[in-house]
């Protein structure tokens, strides 16, 4: 069934608000990969590529060079999470298109498809990305990053590639058996191989195909086996697809602001709406409790001691939103987090998890963060809807501004402009290349420290 729609998918099938928000999501996709491209450990990676990656047509995003597929799809990936401001799905549980976009679109180029084409592969790996995902029952110790995405990222390649439906479900069982294991202890402590996870996703998604194509197979009912079994604990499988071509899933994901994990965005805004009400200082606090949902209960974490970690960490979130009043990248600095204020605070606060609020879920990812102060007095307040999702929108300004800034991290004016107005004729552009051009980083650019 997934394989089936990933083939017979058709552009002129696809409503207009679901290309709509595919191309939105493109454009946030593309302003984290670049702001990502300019941390140092992305930009020594993609110097590997002439020895690791070879030559090749492919964008290495927000640098001035190409590489293979394969390659492309592995450092842009890399760096399209690195900032922890890339779009996400509560349904699927994970992040789609950081998982698929760097393999879709370098794959893309190679193959000088149109944008119609790439358009529909993206929005085909996107839906079976979710449902795949939705169908996945993770274990504790599990981070969903590198895991279950990369069928939907075999699905778009399989469909680039041309292939044949019995081979494009060769691919995904293929693919299946290329999952990596991924660590939510890597996540919760700061270790930056976490990031890789998602390069890979879309590196082995590229090559689950191009293995097929070379005779290899995967193992029958590899997805059931590997996300039912191994590294989850069920997969409904019963469910897979029923509602393909009749839900569009992409068009019920989320945007983020706050450059860390989604699951600490209800908790921030609690306590944001709370420091609106009550001017409350830090010295004030003698204690905080946040209610909020299994899984989100794996970021209780106050043993933080980089900037990686605070993403990844409720205690963190809520004790800079006090501290510093804000969420962005500016809080997620190593010296941010050693600050002796936010430190002392975290160790105030405890995360729990309410079964009410667990119930909630998929369709609402909501937290209650209460206040004890030194005077005794209790301030409360609860989040049912953060801010990012298709029930709570950012407005296109505010996206829009978020773009500007993140691509301005490694892109010129004049190059954000044409890339903003490219992206909404993607479905008239006969292949990518004017794309592709500005996406490589401009030599006026300093590099960052």
């Amino acid at each position: 069934m997934l394989a089936a729609y990933a083939v017979d998918l058709r552009f002129d099938d696809l409503p207009e608000p679901v290309v709509n928000q595919a191309i939105q999501i493109i454009r946030d996709t593309f302003g984290a990969m670049l702001a990502g491209s300019t941390l140092p450990e992305v930009r020594y990676l993609a110097q590997l590529a002439p020895s690791f990656g070879g030559i090749g047509s492919a964008t290495l995003i927000g640098h001035g060079q190409t590489s293979t597929p394969h390659f492309a799809a592995l450092v842009n990936g890399t760096a399209g999470v690195s900032l922890e401001l890339d779009e996400g799905n509560q349904y699927a549980v994970n992040h789609p298109a950081v998982h698929l976009l760097p393999a879709v679109w370098a794959l893309a180029e190679t193959q000088e498809v149109s944008g119609k084409e790439l358009l529909t592969a993206f929005i085909a790996g996107y839906e079976i990305a979710v449902r795949v995902g939705q169908a996945t029952h993770l274990r504790d110790p599990v981070h969903p990053f590198g895991t279950h995405a990369v069928i939907g990222t075999a699905a778009a390649a399989a469909r680039l590639m041309k292939l044949s439906t019995e081979h494009t479900s060769r691919a995904l069982d293929l693919a299946a058996g290329l999952t990596l294991a991924s660590s939510q202890t890597a996540a919760n402590s700061g270790a930056s191989v976490r990031n890789l996870f998602t390069g890979f996703t879309n590196h082995n998604g590229l090559l689950a195909p191009a293995l097929v194509v070379a005779g290899f197979t995967g193992e029958p009912d590899a997805l059931k086996i590997v996300y039912g079994r191994i590294l989850g604990d069920s997969f409904a499988e019963g469910d897979l697809g029923h509602d393909l071509g009749k839900m569009y899933y992409i068009t019920r994901n989320y945007f983020k602001l706050h450059a860390c994990s989604r699951w600490n965005h209800a908790p921030i805004e609690a306590a944001a709406a709370l420091l609106e009400k009550f001017p409350v200082a830090v010295e004030d606090v003698a204690a905080i409790t946040v209610w909020t949902y299994s899984p989100a209960t794996r970021l209780s974490g106050r043993g933080v001691h980089n900037g990686y970690a605070a993403k990844h960490s409720i205690p963190y979130n809520v004790a800079a939103r006090i501290v510093y009043n804000a969420n962005d990248l500016t809080v997620y600095l190593d010296e941010a987090v050693h600050d002796s204020r936010v430190q002392a605070l975290m160790q105030k606060i405890q995360v729990v998890e309410d079964p009410a609020l667990t119930a909630l879920l998929p369709d609402l990812r909501p937290a209650r963060v209460e206040i004890r102060l030194e005077s005794g007095q209790v301030l409360t307040e609860t989040v049912t809807q953060p801010r990012g999702g298709f029930d709570n929108p950012f407005s296109e300004a505010e996206l829009l501004t978020k773009f500007r800034t993140l691509a301005g991290m490694a892109l010129s004016p004049d190059a954000i402009r044409q890339i903003e107005n490219l992206l909404p004729t993607l479905p008239r552009l006969r292949d990518l290349s004017p794309l592709s051009v500005l996406l490589r980083r401009k030599s006026t650019i300093k590099e960052r420290k």
